[in-house]
């Protein structure tokens, strides 16, 4: 009897379940910790993470305010391990962001193929803030948001007569890039304050664009269209092919952020 009372006593006790991380066993019931974000995922200051109410505490990088939890600084979002508090020893959940670690920066050169966005066009040219460089990608392109993380590491320009092969005299920029494009390009030169850019390779071009009219995430369908999954609207862009390497980690990070 004084057996099974002990093991009845441990059964109360709270203790993570290591298959799902986020669950606890408290009085032989599971526990889960309401968040908005998923565990892992990346977040930035002002992101609200979840309320008080759900049993949750401010840990590093993160504060309360107004019954909520916020991110105080840019990193994943992640639960340290469950805590009782009080005489009925219930379960709360510390939450943290941890910041991503610091990398040397990396040294922009002629060849590098870079990762960019498109912030503007002229005529002659399409303006680009770069936002990575080759080797760096598997950290990149998985959502808006996680792009939005990104710091800039300078700006480039890609003129008309690098757009791609073949007659570029009748090119039309806005009718192979648009503004937030995110594109793959080849550093060619160094210019005066710019990089200057070139994107005639198939491997390179938009790798992600979204709809003027629905804002949806369009499917590249040739080199030249790309076409909005909700509508079924055609957009002209100049749509990169990326070699299977570069591809698979571009899949492989939105499989990890969905």
């Amino acid at each position: 009897s004084a057996m099974r009372k002990s093991d009845r006593r441990r059964d109360k006790t709270i203790a993570w379940n290591y298959d799902t991380p986020l669950c606890v066993k408290q009085n032989n019931k599971m526990s889960t910790p309401v968040l908005r974000f998923p565990l892992g995922g990346k977040v930035v200051p002002g992101d609200r993470l979840g309320s008080i109410r759900e049993n949750l505490l401010p840990s590093n990088g993160t504060y309360e305010q107004g019954g909520h939890l916020y991110a105080s600084v840019v990193g994943t979002l992640g639960v340290d391990d469950a805590v009782m508090k009080g005489k009925s020893k219930k379960v709360y959940y510390p939450v943290r962001v941890s910041p991503p670690e610091r990398k040397p920066p990396r040294v922009l050169q002629v060849g590098h193929v870079i990762l960019g966005r498109v912030t503007r066009l002229s005529i002659q040219q399409a303006f680009v803030e770069i936002l990575a460089c080759e080797g760096d990608f598997s950290n990149t392109v998985g959502t808006e948001h996680e792009a939005n993380l990104l710091v800039p590491m300078g700006e480039g320009m890609i003129r008309r007569e690098d757009v791609r092969t073949g007659a570029t005299d009748q090119i039309k920029l806005q009718e192979f890039f648009r503004p937030n494009d995110l594109v793959l390009a080849r550093i060619m030169s160094l210019g005066d304050r710019r990089y200057v850019l070139g994107t005639a390779e198939p491997s390179l071009g938009v790798i992600r664009a979204f709809s003027a009219t629905s804002n949806a995430l369009m499917i590249p369908i040739s080199w030249r269209e790309m076409e909005c999954p909700v509508t079924g609207d055609k957009e002209l862009r100049k749509c990169a092919k990326p070699p299977p390497k570069l591809m698979s980690q571009l899949i492989s990070q939105q499989s990890e952020a969905g």
